[in-house]
């Protein structure tokens, strides 16, 4: 069978996540990109004697590099040699999707123009000449609808259609004869012979570093630069061009008030929109903790048997299976209901469109904190993973800022630490165990934007970078992307669960454990946490906690795992005998707060390039930890 490559690119918010989707299904691949965090996505699809490699490439704007997203799509397309691109556009606003098509026919690799959401083109009245945009662009053009799937076989024949010559002058002939005195250079140095001619001396022209610095490691010196002005004459002829484009292939109905509109008018309001979100918010809890108790507590019965027919295993090793591996795991296991349905409720609100407008409105606030509407989204998406999240941040152009949200980024309260939550409201807050977790998370939001304003004034960071950003029409989510949403991020905590977690547990019985014949007030775990507690005896929690904690330093988790095995599975019936509810809030406090997980660690490490960065994490966020869970603990003994 023969192998291609097919790369992905396009504007944000066009439709490509759900073209990927619908195109790759099941068999997808999450990992980095070489040398940075952002996050490659790939798929495999097999269409007659081929197997197709397809690539998702980061939503960009323009191939003129500047943040890492950008990098990283530029290098692809000139140094990956992906064998097509298929370029994803809105339908329903080419005049601005354009433009980077343009710049992509340029690198000379064949490219074929999907025209997505023609569902929304069709229902505002729009009329698209395809025949005439395939014309006068000179490539094969494609109309989709992704959120309802895609003919492959189509797509596929029409990709594989020779593309017709480009019949249309973008460039004026001044602009093109200062273009071909570069392209002729270029040619003739075999050192530049594997950079697209045409897409080099354009680049050069337009004062690209990345460009510039091409040819000068091929030892040519770009003179001709000194020309003021010419990038400013080449980006006037692209929208020229396009204008003259969407002129002739376009008919627009008469400005009309559409469903996007009537929405955002309510949900972006200036005086309503704020209490909106945190409504949205607040029913996404209802919704999750009422939906996924019910499993939860038949996970947990399932548990319990599994725990029983361990126990009649004889011996050491039937304890060690039924209190250690599958009282301790099962303990978060129980909780994958809960974490699905979290991830289940912010695809919903990402696929519909709403995500963006959340972002928007948070952005005034977020400018008082000397930040962007645009930390909020690593700041939101922290809530469900903050190593992933932290990535992230590589979007944001200011180095102090992105610094500043990669350091707040361990105080959104990450859905490793809900286990932790559910467990000790379940045990201590009984009917007010929602609201109790609600107020963690709002805590969390305020504790991070303070700490925004505390390392910005250390920082010296005096401004927060503009925010642009897409709205995306309001759409239906589907069920294929919600699901595949959901199952690619839930899965990284089955897999901690399979790993971490399995072999912390592990760890913590058998320390519990030994000496053999000893009581576990006289175990080695015992003396671990008693040695080390009376540091945190003044916050009223005892060495089961202490030990649970330090575990817990790895992988959230754990602190539940650990307490279960101490708890032989019945956390609710032991945590009353440690803890009361002040202290039980106090350490829900003290888990929201200190330190970083050894992946985010990792991630914050890898991100600033320096180990300076996470060891003060781990101090400051420590330090406050005590500090909030003391100060809350006083006040609290002094008004109950």
């Amino acid at each position: 069978m023969k192998e291609i490559t097919v790369a992905l690119m396009g504007n944000p918010n066009v439709g490509k996540t759900s073209f990927f989707n619908a195109l790759t299904g099941a068999h997808q691949y999450v990992a980095n990109w070489p040398g940075v965090t952002v996050e490659k996505k790939t798929g495999v699809l097999k269409w007659k004697d081929y197997i197709v490699n397809v690539v998702d490439l980061p939503g960009i704007y323009t191939l003129n590099a500047r943040s890492i997203d950008e990098q990283v799509a530029r290098d692809y397309l000139l140094n990956g040699k992906p064998d097509m691109i298929f370029n994803i556009v809105d339908g329903t606003n080419l005049r601005r999707n354009l433009y980077l098509t343009i710049q992509i026919i340029e690198t000379g690799i064949k490219t074929i123009l999907v025209l997505n959401q023609m569902d929304e083109v069709k229902s505002l009245d729009i009329k698209i000449d395809t025949h005439e945009l395939s014309k006068r662009l000179g490539i094969q053009v494609v109309e989709t609808i992704a959120t309802k799937g895609i003919n492959v076989d189509d797509l596929m024949r029409v990709a594989f259609i020779q593309n017709e010559k480009t019949k249309y002058m973008i460039y004026p002939d001044e602009l093109e004869k200062k273009f071909s005195s570069f392209e002729d250079l270029i040619r003739k140095n075999q050192n530049l012979s594997v950079f697209p001619s045409r897409w080099l001396s354009i680049s050069l022209r337009e004062r690209d570093p990345y460009a510039i610095s091409i040819v000068q490691k091929a030892g040519i010196s770009p003179v001709e630069l000194s020309d003021q002005g010419i990038h400013l004459e080449i980006a006037k002829a692209r929208y020229n061009f396009i204008d003259s484009i969407v002129k002739q292939i376009e008919v627009r109905p008469k400005e009309i008030w559409t469903l996007t509109d009537a929405l955002d008018h309510v949900f972006t309001h200036k005086i309503l929109g704020i209490p909106i979100f945190i409504s949205v918010m607040w029913m996404i809890f209802e919704f999750t903790f009422a939906v996924s108790t019910p499993l939860s507590d038949l996970l947990s019965k399932g548990f319990d048997v599994l725990g029983g027919y361990a126990h009649s295993i004889p011996g050491w090793f039937g304890l060690f299976v039924g209190d250690g591996l599958i009282s301790g795991v099962g303990s978060v296991l129980t909780f994958v209901p809960l974490i699905f349905f979290l991830f289940f409720s912010m695809g919903i609100l990402e696929d519909s469109g709403y995500m963006s407008r959340a972002a928007f409105l948070i952005d005034r606030i977020m400018h008082r904190f000397k930040l962007s509407g645009r930390a909020f989204i690593p700041l939101l998406l922290g809530f469900g993973c903050n190593a992933s999240a932290i990535m992230t941040t590589r979007t944001l152009e200011g180095e102090k800022e992105r610094l500043v949200s990669v350091l707040i980024n361990p105080f959104a309260t990450c859905s490793a630490r809900l286990p932790i939550y559910v467990v000790l409201s379940a045990a201590f807050f009984g009917a007010y165990g929602g609201f109790a977790i609600f107020s963690i998370y709002l805590i969390s939001i305020f504790i991070a934007l303070s700490m925004a304003v505390v390392f910005n004034f250390i920082l010296k960071n005096k401004e927060s970078s503009p925010f642009v950003i897409e709205m995306p029409r309001y759409k239906l989510p589907t069920a294929k992307g919600i699901g595949i949403y959901t199952w690619s991020r839930g899965k990284h905590f089955l897999k901690k669960a399979g790993g971490i977690i399995l072999g912390a547990t592990a760890v913590v019985w058998l320390l519990s454990n030994l000496p053999p014949n000893s009581s576990i007030g006289n175990s080695f775990a015992a003396q671990i946490g008693k040695s080390i507690a009376p540091i945190l005896a003044p916050l009223g929690f005892d060495w089961h906690v202490t030990l649970s904690l330090i575990f817990g330093g790895v992988a959230k988790e754990v602190t539940v795992t650990t307490l279960g095995t101490f708890a032989n599975g019945s956390l609710e019936s032991f945590l009353p005998k440690i803890l009361n509810p002040i202290t039980a809030y106090a350490l829900m406090l003290f888990a929201l707060l200190y330190i970083p997980c050894a992946a985010t660690q990792a991630t914050m490490k890898m991100e600033t390039g320096s180990y300076k960065w996470p060891i003060f994490s781990v101090i400051w966020s420590l330090s406050l930890a005590y500090a909030t869970a003391f100060v809350f603990e006083k006040i609290a003994y002094m008004v109950i």
